[in-house]
């Protein structure tokens, strides 16, 4: 962690987000939460004081505006911190779980087959003619939906990930600081190969280490770049609103492909609660419990169970009666 924070507790900031990245706890969202607690921490403590309840209690006021998600975010990590100085400081007051708001999260949008198939088309005829970034585009999009990989995840992808032969991608280093293997299905591991063929003939380096995803420019491709075609793509299509509405969002392709597998199998009877560390393990959630948000109502689920509910125990209706209209 390089930043150098100024607060009267600026030791303790950077031990601690040492400790956290040691943990295994990656990425720049906890980095951002306590540089902007260092500068809250700047202003309200002198030379030898410590986070009491007030202090917490004024720190929670300044950030009444924000949504739940950043609330929740940036409330557990000063818990967190509190905990830590706690061990050095006896003084520090220790933050109660019940602070922390509840995240408000939306429902998953379930993207139909027929959009991921307008989607797939789209992406074929964005960008200038003979440029590389539709089949990059339209590529990455079907990896997404077909494999439930993480945006991430797959734009960090080297060739050398990809093992055609035993049709799996290898994800390393992710979410949670885990690596895994992911099977491919065999329509998959073709397209990706015959992607592969068309960036060689297009004069893309397709090296071991080379980016599976380039941009125009053959650099990787880059998440904001990626974000921007997609939202222009599913806005384009009325899949969602206009700038500034919510809607369907990238990760929910992730989603789209957790609830279809669990469809499927449910259509083949198979005992759903049994297959999610199978699940779980494939998407590479820390544990069963993040997987279990699959099996929550949807429409389809519910219309399926329904079906089947009916074909085993319904009592048909004697012949020549109807039902009777309610």
């Amino acid at each position: 962690m390089a930043t150098i924070f100024r607060s009267p507790l600026a030791l303790r900031l950077q031990a601690f987000g040492v400790s956290r990245q040691a943990a295994g706890q990656r990425g720049s969202a906890t980095h951002t939460i306590l540089r902007r607690l260092d500068q809250f921490l700047a202003v309200e403590l002198k030379p030898g004081d410590t986070i009491t309840q007030e202090v917490a209690q004024r720190w929670f006021q300044s950030m009444e505006h924000l949504s739940a998600g950043t609330r929740v975010n940036r409330v557990s990590v000063l818990r967190q911190f509190c905990l830590y100085l706690h061990y050095f400081d006896p003084r520090t007051c220790i933050i109660h779980r019940t602070f922390v708001p509840r995240r408000n999260r939306r429902p998953p949008y379930i993207y139909s087959g027929k959009q991921v198939r307008q989607i797939m088309a789209a992406a074929t005829r964005i960008g200038p003619r003979g440029s590389v970034r539709p089949l990059v585009t339209s590529t990455l999009i079907g990896l997404l939906f077909s494999a439930g990989l993480r945006i991430g995840e797959a734009l960090r992808l080297d060739v050398a990930d990809l093992e055609l032969k035993r049709r799996l991608l290898q994800v390393r280093c992710t979410k949670f600081n885990k690596s895994r293997y992911v099977p491919l299905s065999p329509s998959t591991a073709d397209h990706l190969a015959a992607y592969l063929r068309q960036l060689r003939r297009a004069g893309f380096a397709t090296s071991a280490t080379s980016p599976l995803f380039v941009s125009i420019l053959g650099n990787r491709y880059s998440a904001s770049a990626f974000a921007t075609a997609f939202l222009a793509i599913i806005r384009q299509l009325g899949i969602r609103g206009p700038r500034g509405h919510r809607g369907a969002r990238i990760h929910d392709a992730r989603h789209t492909f957790c609830v279809n597998r669990l469809l499927a199998w449910y259509r083949d009877g198979a005992n759903l609660f049994a297959k999610l560390p199978a699940l779980s393990t494939y998407v590479g959630h820390a544990s069963v419990s993040a997987t279990q948000v699959y099996l929550h109502k949807t429409a389809e689920l519910l219309v399926t169970a329904g079906k089947r509910f009916h074909a085993h125990f319904g009592i048909p209706p004697p012949k020549g009666k109807k039902h009777a209209s309610r």
